[in-house]
């Protein structure tokens, strides 16, 4: 390889990580359909950071703490069948996003996408291989509000409503 070469690969590398950062700090700016697929992914992967995805930290008018509602009837939905609540993970692939609306405050914004069983990745990727599970599509109009510099869900998306 000659010494003009290896400057043009150098060069191209390091605009290519250059452009990569740019790209995700970019993406790192906090907007309303980010916040709704980080919302929706911590909803259907059961994580335990969901409250700080909703308004109010998951808390309802009644002072419900929804998030934590909607985890428990998950687990208490896993350990009746005789699984671990892990059995119940889904993943969110696939993602679609309009905003509806938004203004200062406030914003609606429509998301789609598919979900599968996801124990873990390993899972995933097998029983997509093997048609072991099918994958569900899903969809919700999501409304959200500025809190603290930050967009968060309000209301009770997907089940949330059944959990309460």
């Amino acid at each position: 390889m000659s010494q003009d070469s290896k400057v043009a690969l150098i060069t191209v590398l390091m605009i290519g990580t250059l452009l990569q950062i740019i790209l995700a700090a970019g993406n790192t700016q906090n907007t309303p359909y980010g916040a709704a697929i980080a919302f929706s992914k911590a909803y259907f992967g059961l994580c335990s950071d969901l409250a700080e995805t909703m308004a109010n930290n998951g808390l309802s008018e009644d002072e419900v703490d929804v998030a934590d509602a909607y985890l428990y009837s998950q687990y208490v939905e896993a350990a009746d069948r005789g699984y671990h609540i892990s059995r119940l993970n889904r993943m969110l692939y696939n993602i679609h996003t309009t905003t509806v609306s938004q203004d200062a405050t406030t914003a609606t914004v429509h998301i789609s996408g598919t979900t599968r069983v996801a124990i873990n990745p390993v899972f995933g990727f097998v029983a997509k291989l093997f048609f072991i599970t099918s994958p569900t599509e899903v969809a919700e109009t999501i409304h959200l509000v500025k809190e603290d510099g930050q967009w968060k869900v309000t209301g009770l998306p997907y089940d949330l409503a059944d959990a309460v």
